[in-house]
């Protein structure tokens, strides 16, 4: 039951959500409609949680482990961006670009600060779920970097944590989203990309994720900056385009990088095939 009842309600906040996004073209506007909108839905889940409580500890590591950071995160989220965006210095692009790369190294520390916690989540992991998303229980082996006003009927040890950790995700994207290099300049032949870009999204990923550049110490925005400019390419919704790859449901999601290691594979079949065969001396016999 309230599974059903989580998953419809999130269903109509992020309806309300996109209503408020439409009808208010201020950015800061419309960032307080939308953090208030949030409050009044997780303050929703907490009076329906007091008001029925929980059938068994499923339910309970459920709620803290899924719903409430479903509705918290974008809390979080909405308002670090509320105030990072009050923030940013009057200047040209080289001031607000060494902003941004700034509060994206702030992100990455907490998130190294929580690794094990990001890791459990990547993992879908449960054995330590007991005392992470059971009120009244924690788990004292580990230290948050944090210690965050508890509501005793309505918090656990990590459901903050694990709220924090979706909001940064999805504010590093939005902060990379931020970043515009100067105009590198490319010479030499017109060069321009003229494939689908979600495949060039997904050569992307892999090179920076295999740390091909500078030895891995290169943001991935600055790469993707390079690569607009080297091949006349506007990546605008990279990021979004990288959603729309992790939700392919019927196919590969590296689709483009499986066709092109199968292109690769059938140029080294045609080569064998038309390399000559060596000729034998009747000496080599002997």
């Amino acid at each position: 039951m309230l599974k059903k009842y989580v998953e419809e309600r999130y269903a109509a906040f992020l309806k309300e959500m996109d209503r408020i996004i439409e009808e208010n073209p201020d950015g800061f506007d419309r960032l307080a409609a939308v953090i208030e909108c949030v409050r009044k839905y997780l303050n929703a889940l907490r009076d329906h949680l007091i008001k029925y409580g929980f059938k068994d500890d499923a339910e309970e590591i459920y709620c803290f482990k899924e719903a409430k950071p479903a509705f918290l995160s974008w809390y979080i989220y909405h308002t670090e961006w509320y105030h990072i965006l009050r923030r940013v210095p009057a200047g040209d692009a080289g001031v607000t670009n060494a902003y941004f790369l700034d509060e994206i190294r702030s992100v990455d520390r907490y998130l190294g600060q929580v690794v094990f916690f990001c890791q459990y989540a990547k993992m879908k992991a449960t054995e330590l779920d007991g005392l992470c998303f059971i009120r009244g229980k924690s788990l004292d082996s580990i230290v948050l970097p944090e210690l965050v006003e508890a509501d005793p009927e309505f918090s656990t040890y990590a459901d903050h944590t694990f709220a924090k950790i979706k909001a940064y995700g999805m504010l590093r994207d939005s902060l990379l989203e931020e970043v515009r290099l100067p105009d590198l300049g490319v010479n030499g032949v017109d060069m321009r990309w003229t494939g689908d870009a979600c495949n060039l999204v997904e050569v992307i990923y892999g090179i920076y994720d295999t740390q091909q550049i500078n030895h891995g110490k290169v943001e991935l925005q600055e790469i993707v900056t390079w690569v607009e400019q080297g091949l006349k390419v506007n990546l605008s919704r990279f990021y979004r385009r990288f959603t729309e790859i992790k939700e392919r449901k019927m196919i590969s999601p590296t689709k483009y990088l499986d066709a092109m290691r199968d292109a690769i594979l059938r140029r080294i079949d045609d080569d064998l095939k038309l390399k000559p065969k060596k000729k034998h001396h009747p000496d080599d016999f002997k």
